[in-house]
């Protein structure tokens, strides 16, 4: 929809990130649910309204002209977008489309600080059909436009509180083996929420320990307390457990609440050796 075939067609970008889904740790995975309105100029289609009852805009089928079909460079499951059965067009030809996308993408997770953890994900968008030299994608929004929308329009408030989304590499070009193209990018902000691990598992691993400290201050026999001691310890054990199921494997950085979780383990079995010392010396 350009009359000059040699220069690019420029399209504006709105993002307005609805929604933080789900953040799945083991597969380093982000599933999002956003907003994006795309803008362009379709000299082809103008008319005077004052020849048309003063109609200036109207809202059609999104088949009805050509529109950017846009991807996600970072997306990993199947297309979940929501249809577009509209756009809108004015009478001096500028088209706006808006859809609505469910996108799971992936994202380099760092657990080093989990629960206490801020993590960063990058979300590239790009026209595969078109090269460089055809559209040129650019965002209408700078950084505190699309954070003060995004903070108006966010949906829910669970465990990933977004805490901004910066604009980068609006005019840097991907190179692939059949061209260049230029891509818009979006870096996605987020903090988890830590109180419900520090309930789940910082605080039973501490009381936990508690128990360990005050049975070896106890007036009962040794036997009881090491029968105590390793009935802690498979309960720490179950801890790990449910630890271990959220924590990816391929970490190689070993998240703090994992050495703490060793370290806790750790005395608690020195705890038990240490009551098996004095019983055998007790009987010397």
């Amino acid at each position: 929809p350009k009359e000059n075939w040699k220069e690019p067609l420029k399209v504006e970008m709105q993002f307005i990130l609805l929604s933080i889904l789900s953040v799945v740790e083991k597969l380093q995975t982000v599933t999002v649910y956003f907003l994006v309105t795309m803008k362009w100029k379709n000299v082809f289609v103008t008319w005077n309204p004052q020849d048309f009852c003063n109609i200036s805009k109207l809202v059609l089928p999104v088949d009805t002209f050509w529109s950017p079909y846009i991807i996600i460079y970072e997306q990993v499951d199947e297309e979940k977008s929501l249809s577009r059965p509209f756009l809108t067009i004015t009478h001096t030809g500028i088209i706006h489309t808006t859809q609505q996308h469910r996108v799971t993408i992936t994202c380099s997770l760092e657990m080093h600080q989990f629960p206490f953890d801020t993590q960063t994900c990058l979300m590239t968008m790009y026209s595969f059909m078109n090269l460089a030299v055809d559209i040129i994608l650019e965002s209408s929004q700078t950084t505190e436009e699309v954070n003060k929308q995004s903070q108006v329009y966010h949906l829910t408030n669970g465990e990933w509180k977004f805490t901004n989304i910066n604009i980068i590499s609006v005019t840097e070009s991907m190179k692939q083996s059949n061209g260049a193209f230029i891509h818009c990018s979006f870096n996605i902000s987020m903090k988890r929420r830590p109180i419900l691990y520090v309930l789940n598992l910082i605080f039973p691993t501490c009381a936990l320990y508690l128990l360990d400290m005050a049975i070896l201050f106890s007036t009962c026999s040794y036997g009881d307390k090491i029968s105590f001691q390793l009935s802690l310890i498979i309960g720490e054990s179950v801890l790990a457990v449910i630890l271990k199921d959220i924590l990816p494997t391929s970490s190689d950085d070993p998240p703090v609440i994992v050495i703490f979780f060793i370290g806790v383990f750790v005395l608690m079995i020195m705890g038990v050796l240490e009551t098996c010392l004095l019983m055998q010396l007790k009987k010397k």
